[in-house]
């Protein structure tokens, strides 16, 4: 019983560091904002207050985000915007 607890514990430890925020700002434009200067980052909406990858609750205050098709997307750490990039429509069309 003592063996499941911590396999429990570890397993969850390794699942909540994989979503630590990172630290570095980086925000990639998608084509349609970087040739219009008029459309910065306040202007586009946002895609709401849920990390999209693994549905972690974040607010605008994320410094991991991205453009993709108009709508910012934020996430909890640069795994999941990673994974997020690799296939993103696997994700929007959640």
């Amino acid at each position: 019983m003592k063996i499941r607890l911590l396999n429990v514990l570890f397993l969850s430890a390794i699942l909540l560091m994989s979503c630590r925020p990172n630290t570095q700002n980086t925000v990639k434009q998608d084509p349609a904002t970087q040739s219009n200067p008029s459309v910065s980052q306040e202007t586009l909406p946002w895609a709401g207050d849920q990390d999209i990858v693994c549905e972690m609750k974040i607010d605008r205050s994320v410094e991991d985000t991205l453009h993709y098709n108009g709508t910012i997307y934020g996430f909890c750490g640069a795994n999941c915007k990673a994974k997020f990039q690799e296939s993103p429509s696997k994700y929007v069309t959640k």
